[in-house]
């Protein structure tokens, strides 16, 4: 944003509320009227996660803004702090729901689903069609992944841009690499093979204190594995409603997967085993210390390590293609509450908190990839320090594109919490530890996973919002 642009924003900002308003205002007789800013009057409530930098971007940002530009409304800044160990940010907000005092307006991923499932969450789709809103402002698709049932739930706050491979171009040159992993998701002879072969050739000393290792692959098992392998460990069902009576936990695709991860680090030796000596510096992790060489994981690595300084280049680019490179998506929605006692003032705010001038100061405060298209330019350049303009439009679009781009089912799959837990500790744990093959663990596994995935199912089935 340039100056001029900094110096006029709390006017636009001002001109695209009363805007919307207008726009409304001109729908047929008797439509429903939004109220202009001037008129939005008393109190939200905002619940939000403790986190200092997001914290501090709400308090700097967020809400002086809007008081500029609604001054006779009050937005009240709750943010989560545990009042036991076990507290959580989810249990607590399910707590003040029970006790009639929840907030209007909340966000921070979570099992979003889970929120709609228990019929807490505003349908926007009146207010959008009120205001004739457009959901074409975000980034495409990441609007279509919190729409059940044809009802839109929520508005995009943030996106990782998918999972990415982040990879160490110094590492990658001393071995020799002169072809760097590509950023072109349609490159089909960026493989997984080839992956491998990187990561066989920059690993060194393996298990030792001065080791340098190939690869972590750090998605989450069992469904991301799976499908880069072609297959999935989950039913169709699990995505379309958040349930279904049993897993594919046993698919051929999913065990291949498996096999994979574990040969890694017990076979190839490329990753680093639990037990080895720790590489890592003091208040770095293995990348950012230099001693990693290709980390698969989710997109949040742009500003976890932009905020490491290293005496290393590295960069990011699209997963290696095994059978394909769908990957999870990793988004999180600002949801109004359907109890809302002053949806007004809390839609009002949703959109103003998510619109491009006010993505943009946020983003540039803290790095956080916008959501909305037309702030994603101030993005671009701040990343530019590590690849070129057109190489992250091309890694970032290509990522969350709908043909490969499904949203993380810990974010849409009820209860995927305790599935994950139960799947962890007879599974993916004994698999990185080597205490027997993924075919062993799961044929054993599998049973009592999917006896809870029946009672999850069992639990909801005939009980969901329409």
């Amino acid at each position: 944003m340039t100056r001029r642009r900094w110096l006029r924003w709390a006017g636009v900002a001002g001109a695209a509320l009363g805007a919307a308003a207008c726009g409304a205002a001109g729908g047929g007789s008797g439509a429903e009227v939004a109220p202009g800013a001037n008129e939005l009057k008393g109190k939200i409530t905002f619940y939000a996660r403790a986190n200092t930098v997001e914290n501090q971007g709400q308090e700097q940002i967020f809400l002086p803004t809007f008081k500029q530009v609604a001054p006779s409304a009050t937005v009240e800044h709750n943010i989560f702090a545990a009042t036991t160990p076990d507290e959580t940010y989810g249990t607590k907000l399910y707590a003040m729901f029970a006790a009639g005092d929840g907030p209007d307006l909340w966000g921070f991923g979570g099992n979003y689903w889970t929120y709609w499932a228990r019929g807490l969450a505003a349908d926007l789709n009146p207010l959008i069609a009120r205001d004739k809103y457009d959901l074409g402002q975000f980034h495409k698709g990441l609007a279509d992944m919190f729409r059940v049932k044809g009802k839109q739930y929520g508005l995009p706050q943030l996106t990782t841009f998918g999972s990415l491979l982040f990879y160490n171009k110094n590492l990658l040159q001393e071995a020799g690499i002169t072809k760097l992993p590509t950023v072109d998701w349609e490159d089909k002879t960026w493989t997984m093979d080839q992956a491998g072969d990187i990561a066989r050739k920059t690993t060194k000393n393996a298990g030792e204190a001065s080791a340098v290792y190939g690869i972590n692959f750090d998605l989450w098992a069992p469904h991301a594995p799976a499908w880069l392998f072609g297959g999935d460990a989950f039913l169709p069902e699990h995505y379309k409603e958040g349930i279904a009576p049993a897993t594919k936990l046993d698919s051929k695709e999913s065990i291949d997967a498996l096999q994979f991860m574990q040969d890694l680090r017990w076979k190839q030796r490329y990753a680093m085993r639990s037990g080895d000596p720790s590489v890592s510096q003091p208040g770095k992790g293995t990348f950012t210390s230099g001693r990693l060489a290709l980390h698969l994981s989710g997109g949040w690595n742009f500003w976890n390590y932009g905020g490491v300084q290293t005496d290393f280049q590295w960069a990011a680019a699209a997963l290696p293609i095994q059978a394909s490179n769908k990957n999870p998506n990793y988004n999180d929605f600002w949801i109004m509450a359907k109890a809302s006692k002053n949806p007004d003032l809390a839609w009002a705010f949703m959109k103003h908190i998510t619109s491009a001038d006010v993505q943009t100061r946020f983003s540039d405060l803290n790095g956080t990839p916008p959501t909305n298209r037309g702030a994603i330019e101030s993005w671009y350049r701040k990343w530019e320090r590590v690849m070129p303009r057109a190489d992250l439009e091309k890694l970032t679009q290509g990522a969350i594109d709908h043909k490969r781009s499904v949203e993380s089912p810990d974010h849409t799959f009820l209860d995927f919490g305790r599935m994950d837990q139960l799947f962890n500790r007879e599974v993916r744990d004994p698999i990185l530890r080597n205490e027997g093959t993924p075919r062993e663990l799961v044929t054993k596994a599998k049973p009592v996973l999917d006896a809870l995935v029946k009672e999850i199912h069992d639990q909801w089935k005939g009980k969901l919002p329409t």
